[in-house]
């Protein structure tokens, strides 16, 4: 199965031109507001999703230069997680993640539907987008409702998170405390053996979509050991 971290992400042409290299440098440097094309596709999609746009996407489509590890490599961790979540909060389950490249596709056609809002925005004068400010307000000032899902006419019932009360009685419980590990010097990870809800379902998404240990000890800031100790409680690796 592909590596949803390894495959390439897609865009058209003229998004590039148009939008990308207008707001964004390829490999840092100055810039108008991202240093990255990596960013600028991030935060359409984020956009995309938020507005519920999805878009197919239209030949010619440019290069294809980075995926989520290179964002992960890049100080963008965070911003890999979220867009994963996204994507299946979307979807309205996990199952999406067992197909890492019909994940992509998904994330794909909303990034486009995020660059297009931004396109007719900047062709029509709305906003230029050409500071901090006006790239944020577009995620951070205005009201989207998450819950009007639409990825297809005979689309299943949207996943529905449970209350927040509920996920802290959960994590009040003994069976989401780990068992005792021996811990070790690792100044860059926390010792803490607990689990949240919300970091066990994340867990096993990423590591069914084929993130690896040392990825998910780095990416959930807890020892390996910790890691690996969890995903045998899960069933999804053997005991050593």
């Amino acid at each position: 199965m592909d590596n949803i971290f390894e495959i390439r992400f897609s865009f058209e042409q003229n998004i590039k031109e148009k939008v990308i290299s207008v707001v964004s440098t390829k490999q840092g440097g100055d810039y108008n507001v991202f240093a990255y094309h990596w960013q600028c596709f991030a935060w359409a999609a984020i956009i995309g999703f938020l507005r519920n746009e999805r878009k197919p996407l239209t030949p010619p489509i440019a290069d294809k230069p980075f995926s989520l590890k290179t964002m992960m490599n890049n100080d963008g961790e965070k911003v890999a997680q979220a867009i994963i979540c996204l994507t299946i909060a979307r979807c309205g389950s996990l199952d999406v993640m067992k197909n890492p490249n019909e994940a992509i596709n998904i994330i794909n056609e909303y990034a486009n539907g995020g660059f297009y809002h931004v396109l007719k925005m900047m062709e029509t004068g709305e906003n230029s987008f050409n500071d901090l400010e006006k790239v944020k307000q577009e995620i951070f000032s205005r009201s989207y409702d998450m819950s009007e899902t639409s990825l297809t006419k005979d689309e299943p019932t949207p996943y529905v998170v449970p209350e927040e009360e509920y996920y802290k009685k959960l994590d009040e419980k003994d069976d989401i405390i780990e068992e005792i590990v021996p811990d070790t010097p690792t100044p860059s990870l926390r010792k803490s053996h607990r689990w949240t809800a919300n970091e066990e379902k994340d867990l096993v998404g990423y590591f069914n979509a084929g993130m690896t240990i040392d990825q998910l000890s780095r990416l959930f800031g807890k020892e390996e050991e910790i890691v690996k100790a969890k995903l045998v409680q899960k069933g999804l690796i053997a005991e050593e």
